[in-house]
């Protein structure tokens, strides 16, 4: 179903790009559609091998943004047509392999201490950026990409799962290190680490997104754990304890992000264009977006219709907006209710689990939902504007691939538990030393 959505998506955006004067014709780019299909069907057949009791539509979901992603990257600039499609094909490489190292997945999460450096380095490579000296004050550009050569990839996407699997290890095993004479309550110590982790990020890449997923993949494991791999009740320290904790540490980082975007000028520059877009270039990037989706109406103007070419990225990190201007509100609806859906599904699969495999579900799939949150209210002013992409959807094969591994870890969850309709999951192998 998704594979016939995806076509009938560019064979209309095909015919309404002739319709433009403005666009190029994207025909010629129909061989790297049946790239993509071709390699979403690989992907299909390594769910049948590695999971196959896994939740079917929460594929389904995936596979249709991107490949809905990929013809709306096409229409904005056919030049990335196969750029994209080679990104698919890695994605999907990349899901396929995670799904086949999940079989050993308990093996990943005795080491947290491996992930978190593997974290700390990733999100370094990121900081590396080419950043412009600019008055105090003034906008600066954030700072994720590292160049190499030809490419530009974004190290931070796969620093988020590494993140993501560090404190899910945490809440099974402990380092050596971590013993509960030097640190009583270790939830409470890996979400404080977590959040000077994050305002770091802050600091060197100035980028919010960033710093607000990064946070939330360590701190929501560290909420949720309350079981061992047994299913049975086992907390580390007690409950309403550890919940104030977490909740002061959560408090805390607030209050610093806030703080830095008050005396922080490349930050504050950021707040001060979210809150008046007018004063500035930087500005009528977000300005220009909303034009562009007050044009689309109800229904938009078409797909193949919109004027992109007066976005600023917007095969990127204004994706949206030409969604919203082509398809209309009810296309920027229907995108934001297959992520709520996305999210919904991941939420059922976690509470479906047991021990850290639902730790493992949930937090991917609320990392995924966060990253689109944050992506789609910067492009309507709900938030200040990032540079975080829009996920399975936007440009830019390390994002699409760090997603598709989240998906992968979902699925095999999905598949350990029974399936869609539950089951007796299997009994993880990881242990949980106690720090009470």
């Amino acid at each position: 179903m998704a594979s016939v959505v995806v076509c009938a998506a560019f064979a209309v955006a095909g015919i309404g790009v002739t319709r433009n004067d403005y666009a190029e014709p994207i025909w010629s780019e129909a061989g790297w559609l049946a790239v993509v299909l071709v390699a979403g069907a690989g992907a299909w057949v390594a769910i049948g091998r590695w999971a196959p009791g896994s939740n079917e539509i929460l594929f389904g979901i995936v596979a249709l943004l991107i490949g809905i992603g990929w013809v709306f990257v096409t229409r904005t600039d056919r030049w990335l047509a196969s750029e994209q499609a080679v990104a698919v094909v890695l994605g999907f490489a990349a899901f396929a392999g995670t799904l086949a190292a999940m079989r050993r997945g308990d093996e990943f999460l005795r080491r947290p201490g491996t992930f978190g450096l593997c974290a700390v380095v990733f999100a370094a490579l990121g900081s590396f950026g080419a950043g412009t000296n600019v008055a105090a004050g003034a906008y600066e550009m954030p700072r994720q990409w590292l160049n190499l050569g030809p490419l530009s990839v974004q190290p931070y996407e796969f620093a988020k799962i590494a993140v993501i699997l560090a404190a899910c290890g945490l809440t099974t095993t402990a380092p050596r290190w971590l013993s509960p004479r030097i640190v009583p309550h270790r939830h409470a110590a890996g979400a404080s680490a977590a959040a000077i982790f994050a305002w770091i990020l802050l600091i060197v890449q100035r980028d919010l997104a960033s710093s607000v997923v990064i946070f939330g993949a360590a701190w929501l494991p560290l909420w949720l754990d309350d079981s061992d791999s047994n299913g049975r009740v086992l907390l580390t320290a007690p409950r309403p304890t550890r919940t104030r904790a977490l909740g002061g540490v959560l408090a805390t980082y607030s209050v610093g992000v806030v703080v830095l975007a008050t005396v922080y000028d490349p930050l504050s520059a950021q707040v001060r264009y979210w809150l008046n877009p007018w004063i500035g270039v930087r500005g009528t990037a977000v300005v220009d977006a909303s034009f562009g989706i007050s044009a689309g109406g109800i229904s938009g103007v078409g797909p193949g219709l919109g004027a992109p070419q007066l976005l600023h990225e917007p095969h990127s990190d204004f994706i949206y907006a030409v969604v919203a201007e082509e398809l209309g509100i009810l296309g920027g609806a229907a995108l934001i209710a297959a992520y709520l859906l996305f999210v919904g599904i991941g939420a059922g699969i976690a509470q479906r689990a047991r021990g850290t495999h639902r730790l493992l579900a949930g937090s991917a799939a609320f990392i995924v939902g966060l990253q689109a949150l944050v992506a789609i209210a910067g492009v309507l002013r709900i938030l200040p504007h990032t540079v975080g992409a829009l996920p399975f959807v936007a440009h830019g094969p390390v994002a699409l691939i760090g997603n598709c591994i989240a998906v992968a870890l979902i699925l095999a969850v999905s598949d350990a538990s029974g399936g869609p309709t539950g089951g007796r999951a299997p009994r993880l192998s990881g242990s949980r030393r106690s720090c009470a």
